[in-house]
Order: structure tokens, then C-alpha cells, then sequence
């Protein structure tokens, strides 16, 4: 079986990270339940000598909890969009959820306990408890301005993402054929203390995000300027090359190749240097830079890499990325010794709709960050522009005094 995770935005927990929302219902989550756990390290929980070796903090009383509002009380209220404090209380549950399992393995693995009063670590000085409350407030008014954005600017779900909200095919989403909506929902439960409804309207939230961002940028962010795209990729560092790799190890042993054929190699690597170099039109070099990696490259990534690679510092083998830093666009280096072998690199020009990977190997182009980026400033623009307004007593919620 899966094991079960929920996809929240992205643009709360990070404004930087593009996602779409079909991912909701995916074996590889962008974000889990373990990603929105404050991040706080164990020298934080032994700063206070008391805590450490006491059992975990007792959990919250969630039937407490519920009982405060009614089901279908207005609790929360932006532009023209309400929430009832059933999904309100169903959120704030599975945050308090996610800060006990923390609590819970910061004591398995390190034997420390931190007290629901207890500061998170961070520059805001908030406790665990105010963590879970403002979290909460912060994600559902990002809903909450999602739907009212979405209503204004008269965009709306359509049968396909209807389809795919639906609870029974979510289930075999998650399980595999046969799961069943029960199925979902008692895992909802024991796992995040959340029903089925909310896990649904958070697939509709990053529905409607998606839908916004879309027509604010085009999808996948296609109207990002080009100019905008690469001053972005420049700022953060990114280079661009491609290269025809003639490797000099075996691939499965590392072991040197025989003195002959690593000869063999290093002459035909000069060759093509001579060659391309005869070629004055950058593209027709480019083009047929192409045509050669495909022949002789060895390296096992030009397949998932097919335009060469977009990275950072640091990425790759130093002596690659000291090569391509100095070339011109279009340039070709002399063959380059690695420990792989001998490289023939070409420096690319930086584009927008070059693939670019996150740390959990998620694909991405800048024109998508910048999109995502970008919808989430026009969401707190319009957030700003409508202050959320809360049932009197939820801001000043005290989740202490329903512990134990």
C-alpha cells in the first residue's frame, strides 16, 4: 500500500515552488505532512535541560477541539468567500496532528520533549501551540483568496478536474484498484485527522491556483518574459552546457579502461573539437553538436538530458564546470579529463523553457517559477487588498487548554 500524503500549496509553504495540482493525487507528493512540521532542530528542544528525557507532550483533545463552533458555523471570512469551522477545525486538527508526530519522533530518536508552550526556535517566537494556530490561519486564507480571485476573475472547475476530485478516484489513486472511499477516509483520519471533504478541497484550491496562474501567465507560464526568465536564471547561478562524453572507465566497475582505448577515445574527442570548430554559424554548430552526442556520447544521462545540463555551482564535476564558466555561448572546449573520462562541452545560451530539477528531483522551468512566483504575489496582493475577517475568539485561540 502507499503510504498516504497530502499536497498542500506550494506558494504557502514555500512562494517559490511550482507545482500543479494533479500531483494531489500522486505516488510522489511535492510537499508531505513531514515537510510542514516546524523546523526545529534537537539542540532547540535541549536548550531547556528540563525537557530532555521527560515523555512527549500529551496530544490535544480534537473532540474538544470540534466542539468549540458549530459544524457549520462561519468562522473565517475574505471578499465574499466564507469557511465553516468544520473544514476550518478539520485543517487545524491535522496541524496539531503533524506538530505531535514531531513531538512524538524528536523523543524516539533523541529522547527530548518539548512542551505545547514552548518557543519553535524560529525568529517569531512562537510556541507550538500559536505555531498550529497561525499555520492554520495562514493556509486557509490562501485558500479562501484562491477561491474569491478565482470567482472574480471568472474561472471555475471543470469536468476534468471534477473527475479528478472525486473521493473514489482519489482512493484508487492512493491504494491501487479496489481501494475504497471508506478506505481513504479512515486513513485520513488516523493519519491527519482530516475527512475526506478537506483532502478535497485542497485539490480543488490548487485546481483553482493553477487555473489562475494560467491566465495570468499562460500555461506554464509561456507569457513569462524571455528576458525575465534568464535574468532570474543568472541571479541564481545557472549555466547551461551540453557535452559528448567518451568515457574512460568501465561504467559498471570504474575501472580504467585499457592504455589503447582510452587513446582511441582522446583522439576521437580532438576530432570533433576540430571539427566543430570548422563550423563558423553557432546554430549549425549547435546543430551538429547534436547529431554527434547523439552518436558517441556515453554519458547515461543525455537521454533524461537531452538539451545538455541547467545547474547550479557545485553540481557538477569541477573540472566540467571550471570548462563551461569560461566559454562564450556556443563555444567548444578542448576535450576535458574527468574522472568519467574525456568531455567535449559546448556552453548553451540560458533559456526559460530549459528543464531545470528541484532537490527532490521535481521537474521545472524558470517560466513556471516566475508563474508561481508571480501568482502567489497577485494572492497576497489580493489578500491585502481583502483582510480576512474570523469568528470572534478563533484568533485568539489557546490550544493549551485543550491538551491532555
Amino acid at each position: 500500500m502507499k503510504r498516504l500524503v497530502f499536497v498542500l500549496l506550494a506558494i504557502l509553504i514555500a512562494f517559490g515552488a511550482f507545482m500543479t495540482w494533479q500531483q494531489l493525487n500522486g505516488s510522489s507528493a511535492v510537499v508531505s505532512a513531514a515537510d510542514t512540521q516546524p523546523d526545529v532542530s534537537p539542540d532547540a528542544l535541549a536548550s531547556d535541560p528540563a525537557a530532555a528525557m521527560e515523555p512527549p507532550p500529551a496530544g490535544l483533545d480534537y473532540d474538544a477541539i470540534r466542539a468549540l463552533y458549530g459544524e457549520d458555523e462561519t468562522v473565517m471570512r475574505l471578499a465574499d468567500e466564507e469557511l465553516s469551522w468544520g473544514e476550518y477545525s478539520d485543517w487545524l486538527c491535522t496541524t496539531g496532528k503533524q506538530v505531535e508526530d514531531y513531538f512524538n519522533q524528536m523523543y524516539l530518536y533523541y529522547g527530548l520533549a518539548a512542551d505545547w508552550n514552548a518557543s519553535i526556535g524560529d525568529d517569531s517566537g512562537r510556541s507550538y501551540a500559536q505555531y498550529t494556530v497561525s499555520e492554520t490561519n495562514s493556509y486557509l486564507t490562501r485558500v479562501l483568496a484562491i477561491r474569491a480571485l478565482a470567482a472574480e476573475m471568472g474561472l471555475a472547475l471543470d469536468e476534468e478536474d471534477l473527475s479528478r476530485l472525486d473521493p473514489e478516484q482519489i482512493a484508487v489513486n492512493i491504494f491501487g484498484e479496489g481501494a475504497t472511499v471508506d478506505q481513504l477516509a479512515a486513513a485520513l483520519e488516523q493519519e491527519n485527522h482530516m475527512t475526506v471533504a478537506s483532502y478535497r478541497s485542497m485539490g480543488a484550491a490548487n485546481a483553482l491556483y493553477d487555473k489562475i496562474a494560467a491566465a495570468l501567465y499562460g500555461e506554464n507560464g509561456e507569457n513569462v518574459d524571455e528576458s525575465e526568465a534568464v535574468a532570474w536564471l543568472e541571479g541564481q547561478g545557472y549555466v547551461s552546457a551540453g557535452h559528448i562524453l567518451f568515457m574512460t572507465i568501465d561504467p559498471d566497475t570504474g575501472d580504467e579502461l585499457d592504455e589503447a582505448v582510452v587513446a582511441e577515445k582522446k583522439a576521437q574527442a580532438d576530432a570533433i573539437v576540430a571539427e566543430l570548430n570548422g563550423i563558423a554559424d553557432p546554430q549549425e554548430r549547435l546543430a551538429r553538436f547534436l547529431e554527434l552526442k547523439a552518436q558517441y556520447c556515453e554519458d547515461g544521462g543525455k537521454a533524461a538530458y537531452p538539451e545538455g545540463y541547467t545547474y547550479t555551482p557545485g553540481t557538477m564535476v569541477s573540472e566540467f564546470e571550471e570548462t563551461a564558466a569560461a566559454l562564450a555561448e556556443y563555444a567548444v572546449s578542448e576535450p576535458v579529463k574527468t574522472a568519467y573520462g574525456y568531455h567535449v562541452i559546448l556552453r548553451l545560451p540560458l533559456s526559460g523553457d530549459r528543464l531545470l530539477y528541484s532537490a527532490q528531483g521535481t521537474p521545472f522551468t524558470a517560466r513556471q517559477q516566475l508563474m508561481s512566483t508571480h501568482t502567489a504575489e497577485a494572492l497576497a496582493a489580493f489578500e491585502a487588498e481583502h483582510p480576512v475577517t474570523y469568528a470572534e475568539g478563533l484568533e485568539e485561540l489557546d490550544l493549551t487548554k485543550y491538551v491532555g
